[in-house]
Protein backbone atom coordinates (compact mmCIF):
# COMPACT_ATOMS: atom_id res chain seq x y z
CA UNK A 1 0.00 0.00 0.00
CA UNK A 2 1.43 3.58 -1.00
CA UNK A 3 2.08 5.47 1.83
CA UNK A 4 0.61 9.54 2.72
CA UNK A 5 3.97 11.77 3.58
CA UNK A 6 3.37 15.26 5.28
CA UNK A 7 6.52 17.26 5.64
CA UNK A 8 6.80 21.18 6.49
CA UNK A 9 9.29 23.57 7.08
CA UNK A 10 11.25 23.26 3.72
CA UNK A 11 12.65 26.34 3.36
CA UNK A 12 13.33 26.13 -0.33
CA UNK A 13 15.78 29.20 -1.35
CA UNK A 14 16.12 30.46 -5.14
CA UNK A 15 19.61 28.74 -5.47
CA UNK A 16 18.80 25.24 -7.00
CA UNK A 17 22.63 24.40 -5.78
CA UNK A 18 21.83 25.09 -2.11
CA UNK A 19 21.90 21.28 -0.37
CA UNK A 20 18.48 21.68 0.77
CA UNK A 21 17.10 22.32 -2.67
CA UNK A 22 18.81 19.52 -4.17
CA UNK A 23 17.85 17.17 -0.95
CA UNK A 24 14.35 17.91 -1.88
CA UNK A 25 14.35 17.67 -5.49
CA UNK A 26 15.51 14.26 -5.12
CA UNK A 27 13.14 13.93 -2.57
CA UNK A 28 9.85 14.55 -4.85
CA UNK A 29 11.47 12.10 -7.93
CA UNK A 30 12.02 9.55 -5.56
CA UNK A 31 10.18 8.94 -2.49
CA UNK A 32 7.26 11.97 -3.23
CA UNK A 33 6.78 10.52 -6.94
CA UNK A 34 6.04 6.65 -5.34
CA UNK A 35 3.61 8.17 -2.62
CA UNK A 36 0.02 8.12 -2.49
CA UNK A 37 -0.61 11.69 -1.80
CA UNK A 38 1.86 14.50 -0.62
CA UNK A 39 1.00 17.12 2.07
CA UNK A 40 3.08 20.34 2.39
CA UNK A 41 2.09 21.76 5.53
CA UNK A 42 3.82 25.17 5.46
CA UNK A 43 7.25 27.31 4.61
CA UNK A 44 7.94 24.89 1.93
CA UNK A 45 9.78 27.91 0.30
CA UNK A 46 11.98 30.09 2.58
CA UNK A 47 9.87 33.76 0.98
CA UNK A 48 7.43 34.73 -1.35
CA UNK A 49 6.62 37.66 -2.17
CA UNK A 50 4.58 37.35 -4.77
CA UNK A 51 3.96 35.02 -7.99
CA UNK A 52 5.30 37.27 -10.52
CA UNK A 53 8.34 37.05 -9.12
CA UNK A 54 9.02 33.80 -7.10
CA UNK A 55 7.42 31.09 -9.86
CA UNK A 56 10.56 32.48 -12.15
CA UNK A 57 13.06 32.20 -9.21
CA UNK A 58 11.90 28.72 -8.03
CA UNK A 59 11.32 27.51 -11.61
CA UNK A 60 13.24 24.12 -11.44
CA UNK A 61 10.92 22.91 -8.29
CA UNK A 62 7.53 24.72 -10.05
CA UNK A 63 8.47 22.31 -12.94
CA UNK A 64 8.97 19.19 -11.06
CA UNK A 65 5.89 19.91 -9.15
CA UNK A 66 3.79 20.34 -11.97
CA UNK A 67 5.37 16.79 -13.80
CA UNK A 68 4.63 14.77 -10.38
CA UNK A 69 0.94 16.52 -10.47
CA UNK A 70 0.37 15.46 -14.16
CA UNK A 71 1.34 12.03 -13.55
CA UNK A 72 -0.78 11.55 -11.26
CA UNK A 73 0.28 12.48 -7.56
CA UNK A 74 -1.62 14.28 -5.27
CA UNK A 75 0.04 16.85 -3.95
CA UNK A 76 -1.88 19.56 -1.14
CA UNK A 77 0.04 22.58 0.38
CA UNK A 78 -1.01 25.23 2.95
CA UNK A 79 0.52 28.52 3.69
CA UNK A 80 3.06 28.93 6.24
CA UNK A 81 4.26 32.09 7.95
CA UNK A 82 6.89 32.80 4.97
CA UNK A 83 4.99 32.25 2.17
CA UNK A 84 1.39 32.75 2.43
CA UNK A 85 1.43 35.12 -0.69
CA UNK A 86 1.66 32.59 -3.28
CA UNK A 87 -1.49 32.96 -5.82
CA UNK A 88 -3.63 31.88 -8.42
CA UNK A 89 -0.22 31.21 -11.06
CA UNK A 90 1.16 29.52 -8.03
CA UNK A 91 -1.62 26.69 -8.05
CA UNK A 92 -1.89 26.75 -11.67
CA UNK A 93 1.99 25.94 -12.22
CA UNK A 94 2.47 23.69 -10.44
CA UNK A 95 -1.01 21.70 -10.12
CA UNK A 96 -0.65 21.70 -6.22
CA UNK A 97 -4.29 21.86 -4.48
CA UNK A 98 -4.11 24.74 -2.03
CA UNK A 99 -5.26 23.31 1.77
CA UNK A 100 -6.84 25.49 4.65
CA UNK A 101 -6.03 24.99 7.81
CA UNK A 102 -6.38 23.55 10.19
CA UNK A 103 -8.50 21.22 8.45
CA UNK A 104 -9.58 17.26 9.36
CA UNK A 105 -8.88 14.86 7.01
CA UNK A 106 -9.29 11.07 6.87
CA UNK A 107 -5.98 9.89 5.92
CA UNK A 108 -5.52 6.02 5.46
CA UNK A 109 -8.79 5.43 8.10
CA UNK A 110 -7.12 7.71 10.37
CA UNK A 111 -8.53 11.15 11.54
CA UNK A 112 -5.95 14.18 11.91
CA UNK A 113 -5.61 17.58 11.72
CA UNK A 114 -3.60 19.33 9.48
CA UNK A 115 -2.17 23.10 10.44
CA UNK A 116 0.86 25.28 9.65
CA UNK A 117 1.36 25.50 13.67
CA UNK A 118 2.21 29.48 14.11
CA UNK A 119 -1.27 29.98 14.74
CA UNK A 120 -0.76 27.74 18.04
CA UNK A 121 2.16 29.76 19.44
CA UNK A 122 0.06 32.32 21.00
CA UNK A 123 1.98 33.19 23.85
CA UNK A 124 3.77 35.49 21.42
CA UNK A 125 2.01 38.13 21.03
CA UNK A 126 4.29 40.16 18.96
CA UNK A 127 3.79 37.52 16.33
CA UNK A 128 0.63 36.95 16.19
CA UNK A 129 0.02 40.70 16.44
CA UNK A 130 1.97 40.93 13.26
CA UNK A 131 0.49 37.60 11.67
CA UNK A 132 -3.24 38.96 11.67
CA UNK A 133 -1.97 42.44 10.18
CA UNK A 134 -0.07 40.64 7.36
CA UNK A 135 -2.78 38.23 6.76
CA UNK A 136 -5.60 41.05 6.04
CA UNK A 137 -6.45 40.52 2.21
CA UNK A 138 -5.85 44.47 1.99
CA UNK A 139 -2.90 44.43 3.29
CA UNK A 140 -1.68 41.71 0.92
CA UNK A 141 -3.16 43.31 -2.09
CA UNK A 142 -1.62 46.45 -1.44
CA UNK A 143 1.94 45.14 -0.70
CA UNK A 144 1.93 43.04 -4.39
CA UNK A 145 0.79 46.05 -5.89
CA UNK A 146 4.34 47.49 -5.11
CA UNK A 147 7.32 47.14 -7.54
CA UNK A 148 9.13 44.23 -7.33
CA UNK A 149 12.56 45.36 -6.04
CA UNK A 150 10.49 47.10 -2.97
CA UNK A 151 8.56 43.60 -2.36
CA UNK A 152 11.95 41.98 -2.89
CA UNK A 153 13.81 44.50 -0.23
CA UNK A 154 10.71 44.40 2.19
CA UNK A 155 10.93 40.44 2.43
CA UNK A 156 14.41 40.28 3.12
CA UNK A 157 13.87 42.82 5.90
CA UNK A 158 11.42 41.02 7.16
CA UNK A 159 13.39 37.86 7.06
CA UNK A 160 16.42 39.24 8.87
CA UNK A 161 14.00 41.28 11.88
CA UNK A 162 12.06 37.44 12.42
CA UNK A 163 15.81 36.32 12.98
CA UNK A 164 16.87 38.69 15.02
CA UNK A 165 13.74 38.50 17.12
CA UNK A 166 13.54 34.70 17.52
CA UNK A 167 16.92 34.99 18.81
CA UNK A 168 15.90 37.17 21.65
CA UNK A 169 12.87 35.05 22.50
CA UNK A 170 12.94 32.19 24.78
CA UNK A 171 12.24 28.53 23.11
CA UNK A 172 8.89 28.79 25.86
CA UNK A 173 7.28 31.89 23.82
CA UNK A 174 7.82 30.83 20.73
CA UNK A 175 7.00 27.01 21.07
CA UNK A 176 2.69 26.07 21.25
CA UNK A 177 0.58 27.23 23.79
CA UNK A 178 -1.78 24.17 25.28
CA UNK A 179 -4.44 25.53 25.54
CA UNK A 180 -4.59 26.87 21.76
CA UNK A 181 -4.09 22.94 20.87
CA UNK A 182 -6.67 21.89 22.77
CA UNK A 183 -9.06 24.91 21.10
CA UNK A 184 -8.44 23.31 18.00
CA UNK A 185 -8.98 19.60 19.59
CA UNK A 186 -12.31 21.01 20.52
CA UNK A 187 -13.09 22.07 16.90
CA UNK A 188 -12.03 18.21 15.75
CA UNK A 189 -13.06 16.04 18.92
CA UNK A 190 -12.98 13.03 17.08
CA UNK A 191 -9.69 13.29 15.90
CA UNK A 192 -6.76 11.42 18.10
CA UNK A 193 -3.85 13.29 15.63
CA UNK A 194 -2.52 16.30 15.48
CA UNK A 195 -0.07 16.97 12.79
CA UNK A 196 2.05 20.17 12.64
CA UNK A 197 5.35 22.11 11.60
CA UNK A 198 6.17 25.05 12.66
CA UNK A 199 8.69 25.39 15.42
CA UNK A 200 11.34 22.99 14.22
CA UNK A 201 11.15 20.32 17.28
CA UNK A 202 9.82 17.34 15.96
CA UNK A 203 8.88 15.12 18.93
CA UNK A 204 5.23 13.13 19.79
CA UNK A 205 3.12 15.00 23.05
CA UNK A 206 0.42 13.01 24.01
CA UNK A 207 -1.60 13.93 26.92
CA UNK A 208 -5.16 13.64 28.24
CA UNK A 209 -8.62 15.69 27.01
CA UNK A 210 -11.68 15.04 28.09
CA UNK A 211 -11.20 11.70 29.37
CA UNK A 212 -9.46 11.22 25.83
CA UNK A 213 -6.00 10.40 24.92
CA UNK A 214 -5.01 13.09 21.93
CA UNK A 215 -1.05 12.76 20.38
CA UNK A 216 0.44 16.21 19.00
CA UNK A 217 2.92 15.33 16.17
CA UNK A 218 5.17 18.28 15.32
CA UNK A 219 7.00 17.41 12.07
CA UNK A 220 10.47 18.74 11.92
CA UNK A 221 12.73 20.97 9.39
CA UNK A 222 14.88 20.33 6.72
CA UNK A 223 17.93 21.54 8.33
CA UNK A 224 20.47 19.23 8.87
CA UNK A 225 18.71 16.61 7.58
CA UNK A 226 15.07 15.89 5.84
CA UNK A 227 12.11 14.82 8.46
CA UNK A 228 8.48 13.96 7.25
CA UNK A 229 5.65 12.00 9.18
CA UNK A 230 4.81 8.70 6.92
CA UNK A 231 0.77 7.49 7.28
CA UNK A 232 1.06 3.83 6.02
CA UNK A 233 -1.42 0.72 7.37
CA UNK A 234 -2.95 3.21 9.91
CA UNK A 235 0.00 3.69 11.51
CA UNK A 236 1.97 7.43 11.77
CA UNK A 237 5.96 6.98 12.11
CA UNK A 238 8.72 10.01 12.18
CA UNK A 239 10.52 10.32 8.87
CA UNK A 240 14.11 10.82 7.61
CA UNK A 241 15.39 11.21 4.23
CA UNK A 242 18.71 10.87 3.08
CA UNK A 243 19.23 10.42 -0.63
CA UNK A 244 21.01 7.30 -1.70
Amino acid sequence: MEEVIITADIHLLPDDKHPINQNFYHFLQSKASKAKVLYLIGDTFEMWVGDDICIPEYQTVIQLFKKLTDNGLKIYLMYGNRDFLMGKKFWQATGIIKLEQPCQLELEGTKVILLHGDQLCTDDKHYQMMRKWFRNPIIQLLFLQLPKNKRIQIGQKMRKQSKQASANKTNQIMDVNQKAVEQVYQQYPESEHLIHGHTHQPDLHQFNLDGNQKKRWVVGDWRPKAEYIEIKNQVINFKSYKPD
